[in-house]
């Protein structure tokens, strides 16, 4: 078991979420960067989607109530084993009374802004909706449906292979992310870029985007250049005459999408963010950057790159055959 001590600043049990249930109005969930969770619990010895910890930026502190092997991926964040610091991407034994922490404030050196924490048999909540994913919007699923505070003690179920075969297992060098405050966002066009003119489309992709402070797990807005939308048709000037051309009928909304509001700051859409919008969707994130905007901390930069739906599945396959082949090395 595990026992908070301190909870952090954002502190919850995810896996890689509840995918299905958007036509409900349940968002996906899950991890902000599936691809660190997936790596943590490869390492100790779990399935790929198994619920782990995730941490945002500063302040957990928790004690082992027994023996286990951990992972921390993600984010470098400095956490440390009993003051001594922890490497990451690889396998680290607990023993009983052992104490995981992370700073009291944020490392301005620090890029990146989650960490996760996967431990040997997974964090054992219940299922629902098919995930053990904390639901902060809906108050549902992970532990008690809320992000954990001090007092918490976290059951682990059954490691699936014996501790002493989880020791020394690290990741392949090559596969460690490259965490940044610089981040290049591939998306795909549509479904209403015909909506917005040619120069606002162009201004998308070739503006260094800001990271304004309105950051959560919702979604991430950026600060930049105002958009410029075409003319509107007469049927709809005659309705509304001074309706905002980006207010269009409700729509589904994909993980990902960086729809406009009111022609002012692109939002993309994160994990716990809405199933359905009012508003223009210019463009949407391939899925093997998602991680990207999961990690995007305030005032980092970010640069757009469009790519059509081929490539995006080319990107797509080359990052999934990464966990087909075996990414875990052992000292």
């Amino acid at each position: 078991m595990l026992e908070i001590l301190k909870p952090g600043m954002l502190t919850t049990v995810q896996d890689l979420g509840r995918p299905g249930y958007l036509s409900m109005g349940v968002p996906v969930s899950g991890a902000s960067d599936p691809f660190s969770l997936k790596m943590g619990n490869r390492l100790v010895g779990n399935q790929d989607g198994e619920a782990g910890i995730e941490i945002l930026l500063y302040g957990l502190q928790l004690r082992a109530l027994a023996k286990m092997i951990v992972a921390v991926t993600g984010a470098d964040l400095g956490a440390k084993l009993n003051q001594a610091p922890i490497p990451l991407w690889r396998t680290v034994e607990l023993e009983k009374g052992d104490v995981i922490s992370f700073p009291s404030f944020v490392l301005p050196s620090k890029k990146g802004c989650r960490a996760y924490l996967a431990v040997a048999g997974g964090i054992d909540v219940p299922v629902v909706l098919g995930s053990k994913s904390t639901c902060l919007p809906a108050n549902f699923g992970g532990f008690e449906g809320r992000a954990l505070k001090k007092g918490d003690v976290l059951r682990i179920g059954s490691a699936a292979l014996p501790l002493r075969q989880l020791t020394g297992r690290r990741l392949k060098e090559a596969l460690i992310p490259d965490f940044t405050d610089h981040w290049e966002v591939r998306t795909v066009l549509g479904p209403q870029d015909h909506l917005f003119t040619e120069e606002s489309i162009g201004r998308f992709y070739s503006h260094k985007w800001r990271v304004s402070h309105k950051v959560s797990r919702f979604g991430v807005r950026y600060i930049g250049p105002k958009f410029e939308f075409k003319p509107r048709p007469p049927h709809q000037v005659q309705r509304d005459p001074k309706g905002d051309p980006s207010n269009i009928v409700t729509q589904g909304v994909p993980l990902g999408a960086i729809e406009v509001a009111g022609g002012v700051e692109p939002i993309a859409i994160s994990v716990d963010g809405p199933s359905t919008t009012g508003f223009v969707i210019l463009a949407n994130a391939i899925s093997a950057d998602l991680w990207k905007i999961g990690q995007t901390k305030p005032d980092d930069f970010t640069t757009f790159r469009k790519v059509d739906v081929d490539e995006a599945y080319r990107i797509l396959a080359d990052a999934e055959k990464t966990f087909r082949d075996d990414p875990i090395l052992t000292d």
